[in-house]
């Protein structure tokens, strides 16, 4: 794809922008004229047992420019940790392409798609030679490994002449039905990227001491706040999660517009009346990350991976599950906060602190 050159007036004017030759020379963004840098704060550490054979205490780190943001995940870690930690689990794992293959008349498009059974075989066999990582799952009439292996079994398919018999016009890779960095009830049922499970318990106790309010007033909350985000059309139920996943997705190399998508959690709180302890659960349909390729290997990305653990071949799943796992941490500590009266207090009192007082705060 060409490039164009950028006026010297307009670069000029870029006084804050790190410009150096041998970085820029690696980074596969078009007009590269250097890096906008989001402030990196380290949230937890958080007890984490999963899927992938994740164990131990992690560190989350969050790209973001939001004031209480990093503490209040924090706190919640803190909560989560004095009870247990959490567990998740990843439930499912798939990437999807809608292609649309185009007919002169709908006698046409009705004979191929009865014949798409038939063709799942050849379809499978293109779309797994082109990477060893790729296994066609289904196939339904209706990311860029993906992307790269659709585009090659509908080339390869045009060129075939049971397409000629069909009179197959053109086939274009995307017809939105995978809602590709868009919000749908498609990626609410259909997983695109991970399926993940998380979930934790807080005692009474704790949460007094360390959240400022009761575990029953944080239940009310939930069931209270619930009944108005069903009535404003809220699809699904949680506090911030979109926050704790467009910080670590740019901290780790993600493609920040997937957020769109993977932000759709549904919170469950279930309050035992004897011991007063509240298990909470949330549940992301569709999760799309990676650790190989991409930004992924960018060297502050890459260290943010490292943090995790999560760098290579076979980790994205801990990935998919640490990050729902800080995304619940915030979720407690946020409705805790608006539950006592101390949310507005708190952003307030951060952002408006200078950078010494805000680190002492942590």
């Amino acid at each position: 794809m060409p490039t164009m050159r950028l006026p010297e007036s307009l670069i000029s004017k870029l006084n804050h922008t790190k410009a150096v030759e041998d970085d820029i020379s690696a980074i596969k963004i078009e007009n590269c004229v250097g890096f906008s840098r989001v402030p990196l704060g380290i949230a937890g550490p958080l007890r984490v047992d999963g899927s992938n054979g994740t164990s131990g205490s992690f560190y989350g780190p969050l790209a973001t420019c939001e004031a209480t943001l990093v503490a209040s995940c924090s706190r919640g870690c803190k909560a989560l940790n004095l009870c247990g930690g959490v567990k998740f689990k990843v439930l499912h794992e798939s990437m999807s392409r809608a292609p649309a293959f185009w007919f002169p008349g709908t006698d046409e498009a009705v004979a191929f798609a009865a014949l798409i059974p038939e063709l799942e075989c050849l379809f499978r066999k293109d779309s797994e030679s082109t990477s060893k990582h790729v296994r066609l799952q289904r196939l339904t009439p209706q990311i860029n490994m993906v992307s790269i292996a659709t585009q090659y079994v509908c080339d390869n398919f045009m060129k075939s002449p049971r397409a000629q018999e069909m009179q197959l016009q053109r086939v274009t890779i995307e017809n939105q039905m995978t809602s590709d960095k868009k919000l749908s009830w498609g990626n609410i049922m259909r997983t695109r990227g991970m399926r993940v499970l998380v979930w934790g318990s807080i005692t009474d106790a704790v949460s007094r001491r360390v959240l400022g309010c009761s575990t029953e007033e944080i239940y009310q909350f939930i069931l209270n706040s619930k009944e108005g985000a069903a009535m404003n059309g809220q699809l699904g139920y949680s506090a911030n999660p979109s926050n704790v996943i467009a910080a670590m997705f740019i901290a780790c190399g993600q493609d920040a517009a997937s957020v769109a998508e993977a932000s759709w959690s549904q919170l469950t709180a279930e309050y035992d009346q004897h011991t007063k302890t509240l298990r909470l659960t949330s549940y992301f349909p569709s999760l799309p990350v990676g650790t190989v390729g991409g930004g992924t290997s960018y060297p502050t990305q890459k260290e943010c991976l490292e943090m995790l653990s999560c760098t290579g071949p076979g980790t994205k799943q801990r990935l998919a599950g640490l990050i729902a796992s800080f995304s619940l941490a915030l979720d407690i500590s946020t409705i805790a906060a608006v539950s006592n009266g101390t949310f507005s207090k708190s952003h307030q009192r951060f952002a408006r602190t200078d950078k010494k007082g805000a680190q002492a705060m942590l």
